[in-house]
């Protein structure tokens, strides 16, 4: 065969083999990626020098693997000057605040010298009753100071303080559990508050608007309740407590005087007066009575009258006689000595039928 001929008839078969292309491949990886290569790179030493610090620097602080101490047995002391009655108040409430506090399973009124000031007497106190913590609370001239303390470490891990705080009980109770609170308890603890007021009195308890009669749950502590009346206005303060905040009720300074009569016609109503016919009779018998006596004195002053006459007449012809009674005087001077005695008995009759008449008519 012609050489030629054959190098055209290879070239022809090649031609179409040399026209084909492969199809294009999806890529494994998502867009925008960088491809993977299968070349092994090489390990690169470590980073030494300014470079090792520089990555140092960027890497965030590790957290503490410590944790406080879980609350169990906490005890209670009461240092200061307080009263006897308030720092009782105070040991109880600084006690409720830590039966408040997660894991607390006993709370103690613990017994220290006076004066006990420091951690070592703190931590003495609680090792004598088997606590793990110790909360203190100290008065002093109007500062008061709640600290936390680790019976097993040995020192304060928790500190609050509040400044004007007053020795009445129930104001430096609810300042102690605010504290005591805020020391032991993350979550805080509240407080039912309400407060009665009369008809036309408004409210604001710490510049919120509070009707009257409102159950309003508040953070323990002080709080500023502000009254207005009018165009008066008045602001106080209102301790609330975890348990037992007193009742508080706010009267109007307007309210009127209660009606004088009011009691008497309730007695009156509640005590009817006897029917009337009970005493007609008596008071009939009475007029009649004082009637009879009337008539008797009016009698007893005509005899007496006529007693009189006789015996003035027997008197003049005992003297015309020359000091001689004639049978006509001495008749005269019989009948005028009866006359008297009639009129006397008259008399005291009169005065005993008016007496009678009196209580008849009056006393019945």
């Amino acid at each position: 065969m012609n050489p030629r001929s054959l190098c055209a008839i290879v070239l022809a078969l090649a031609l179409p083999a040399l026209g084909q292309t492969e199809p294009q491949i999806e890529p494994l990886v998502p867009p925008g990626s960088a491809p993977a290569k299968t070349k092994k790179k090489s390990r690169k030493p470590p980073p030494s020098g300014a470079a090792q610090a520089e990555g140092q620097l960027s890497l965030p602080p590790l957290a503490p693997l410590t944790a406080p101490r879980p609350l169990k047995a906490v005890g209670v002391l009461v240092q200061g000057a307080l009263p006897d009655d308030a720092a009782a108040r105070v040991r109880e409430g600084l006690r409720t605040a830590a039966s408040f506090a997660p894991g607390v399973k006993e709370t103690l009124a613990l017994e220290a010298p006076q004066p006990c000031a420091d951690e070592a007497c703190w931590v003495t106190a609680g090792i004598a009753r088997n606590a793990d913590h110790v909360a203190v609370a100290s008065w002093d001239t109007g500062t008061l100071r709640v600290r936390l303390v680790d019976v097993g470490l040995r020192k304060v891990v928790q500190e609050a303080q509040r400044t004007g705080v007053s020795p009445d009980p129930v104001e430096a109770t609810a300042w102690t559990e605010a504290l005591g609170c805020k020391v032991m308890v993350p979550a805080g603890c509240s407080g039912q508050v309400m407060v009665e007021a009369d008809f036309g009195i408004s409210l604001e308890l710490d510049g919120e608007p509070l009707r009257p009669g409102e159950k309003r749950l508040v953070p323990v502590g002080v709080h500023a309740l502000r009254i207005k009346e009018g165009t008066s206005e008045s602001l106080r303060e209102l301790p609330v407590l975890l348990e037992g905040t007193p009742a508080v009720s706010i009267a109007s300074s307007r309210r009127p005087a209660p009606a004088p009569t009011a009691a008497p016609v309730a007695a009156v109503t509640a005590s009817p007066s006897p029917p009337p016919a009970k005493r007609t009779w008596t008071r009939t018998a009475g007029y009649a009575t004082a009637g009879a006596a009337v008539l008797a004195a009016g009698a007893g002053a005509w005899f007496g009258a006529k007693s009189k006459s006789d015996l003035d007449k027997a008197e003049s012809g005992y003297r015309a006689n020359g000091g001689a009674y004639q049978p006509a005087d001495l008749q005269a001077l019989q009948s005028g000595n009866s006359a008297a005695h009639t009129a006397n008995a008259l008399y005291i009759v009169s005065g005993v039928l008016l007496a009678a008449g009196a209580v008849l008519t009056f006393a019945f």
